[in-house]
């Protein structure tokens, strides 16, 4: 299960589990020192801000399906799994997202 996701680990799964580890780690800084904290949200944001450029330029906006698409077994006993991808329209409102963010 780990060798698929890391294989498919730049496409769409990034720019999702890169601000859920990035607002972890603040976790473990003393309350005390915000300014840290602070610098810590703001990396990870402009970290995130990085991927998607490279999606865009192997977009190909020639077809309607969905690309970059990601399909993960997430609960395998009850037969439930994750399905992501990338069409013409979302990838513009990702790229917007993590634009705004930082």
């Amino acid at each position: 299960m780990l060798e698929h996701f890391c294989e498919c680990y730049f496409d769409l799964s990034g720019p999702i589990l890169c601000p859920v580890l990035g607002s972890i780690t603040p976790l473990f800084i003393p309350n005390s020192s915000i300014r840290p904290i602070r610098m810590i949200g703001l990396c990870v944001s402009l970290i995130t801000f990085l991927y998607p450029p490279v999606p865009r330029i192997q977009f190909d906006p020639s077809t309607a399906k969905s690309q970059f698409v990601e399909s993960l077994r997430w609960l395998p006993y009850e037969n439930i799994h994750l399905y992501m991808g990338i069409d013409g329209l979302s990838l513009f409102f990702v790229i917007l997202t993590t634009f705004l963010i930082p």
